[in-house]
């Protein structure tokens, strides 16, 4: 029960995210403002949300992270709300600037309960919901827009999506519990489930700790690669195939909507196929996440160069999608399970700050190679290619990640011990 509410909280938050995007014609006519005024607006709820979040994490491994939780449910979704009443295009970027902050601070203490909720197993299918979620969540947005906004003005959207995320964020207050921290750990977790309480508690001077672990390292280098292709691709792509492909914006779009389409199923497959895999051997996680990255990149360079039908492109954006969307959830599958428990707010903290500036960077990096080039195609190809980075690296990582995970669940075991003898 508990996690289908936080997966209906997090569609519906994640949703403020696109909302607008449909909208941005009208908005600009409304307020006389340009399209970089307006990416502006964006640019603040990206950056404004992903450095509060580095605030939210730490709190998040000090304090209840279900009242954190619904404080940045309301505090996303009531200046969402606020957003259809804007008088102005200062109050707009006010309100949207605060809107940032919910969605931000949201997700190192989604991921910090799921690590208290879940076994190291169990977690991985769980942290595939919940990537799915913020999926949709994006999807969602860019549907209530596209069809409410044209019909019933861009205001209507706005609070089309804020309204039910602020009845479900007070009714979290009776439906969700406080996880126990380290319950499901090997070792202190059947103390913890007994009634003890998890020892530790965070300190500033514990971020030190963090870069230590090499899969935390690895994984932060090759996220901070893959923003690129992340950022650029999905950014330009309808252009792209409108400028260069000669499609319609109509049947570009669509085509975007599949690739949408394979990167949600390729999150909830890959998480579930990350948690078996994990489950027979450790080192093959980052082997199959490193393998498949590199087909993503394959496939994607393909889709880019194809110039046939359009239901033969489709399917090859499909797949490209596919296969460069099934390394994500299990990126933060192993970041929980190599990570102590009062530590895994701050670890999804940074991994939230430097994903969500990369991929801004990855849409900056993509035009100016495309006026460098002189091609929009050969950007996001070059885009692409940043793939094979995050896949060399996740192949380094076999040789460290099983290692992570015993120097983890050893310190667990030493904790439990040290517990019982005092």
């Amino acid at each position: 029960m508990a996690v289908i509410f936080i997966l209906i909280l997090m569609v519906l938050l994640n949703a403020d995210q696109m909302v607008m995007s449909p909208n941005i014609g009208a908005i600009e006519q409304e307020f006389n403002i340009t399209d970089a005024q307006i990416g502006l607006v964006a640019s603040s709820f990206t950056v404004i949300g992903a450095l509060v979040s580095l605030v939210w994490g730490y709190l998040a491994d000090r304090y209840s992270r279900k009242n954190l939780l619904i404080y940045s449910i309301l505090v996303g979704e009531i200046p969402c709300l606020m957003s259809a009443f804007s008088r102005s295009y200062g109050e707009l970027f006010f309100w949207r600037a605060l809107t940032g902050i919910g969605v931000g601070a949201s997700f190192p203490i989604v991921y910090s309960m799921i690590g208290d909720m879940f076994d190291e197993v169990k977690r991985g299918k769980v942290v595939a919901l919940i990537s799915s979620a913020i999926s949709i969540g994006s999807v969602l947005g860019m549907i209530v827009g596209g069809f409410l906004g044209p019909k019933y003005g861009w205001r209507v959207p706005f609070i089309a999506v804020s309204v039910p995320n602020i009845f479900f964020a007070v009714l979290s207050i009776f439906v969700l519990k406080e996880p126990k921290r380290g319950a499901f750990e090997k070792g202190i977790g059947e103390l913890v489930q007994s009634g003890y309480e998890y020892p530790k508690a965070p300190k500033l001077s514990d971020y030190a700790k963090l870069v230590k672990v090499k899969t935390n390292l690895l994984l932060f280098f090759q996220g901070i690669a893959g923003t690129i292709p992340w950022g650029a691709i999905p950014y330009f792509l309808v252009e792209f195939f409108r400028r260069e492909r000669g499609l319609s914006v109509e049947t570009a779009t669509l085509v975007f909507l599949v690739f949408g389409l394979g990167n949600i199923v390729g999150i909830i497959l890959g998480g579930l196929w990350g948690a078996s895999i994990y489950a027979k051997s450790r080192p093959f996680l980052p082997l199959f996440c490193s393998i498949t990255t590199a087909l993503g990149t394959f496939f994607t360079v393909m889709t880019l160069d194809y110039m046939g039908s359009l239901l033969v492109l489709m399917l090859l954006g499909f797949i490209a999608s596919f296969t460069a969307s099934l390394t994500g959830p299990n990126v933060k599958f192993m970041l929980l399970n190599v990570n102590e428990p009062q530590e895994r707010g701050r670890i999804f903290s940074i991994f939230n700050l430097t994903d969500s500036l990369g991929t801004g960077f990855g849409k900056f990096a993509g035009g100016v190679m495309s006026v460098a080039l002189g091609s929009l195609g050969a950007a996001l190809k070059v885009s692409a290619y940043f793939w094979l980075i995050c896949a060399v690296l996740l192949f380094v990582l076999v040789f460290y990640f099983a290692k992570d995970v015993e120097r983890l669940q050893k310190t667990m075991i030493e904790l439990a011990k040290n517990s019982q003898t005092r």
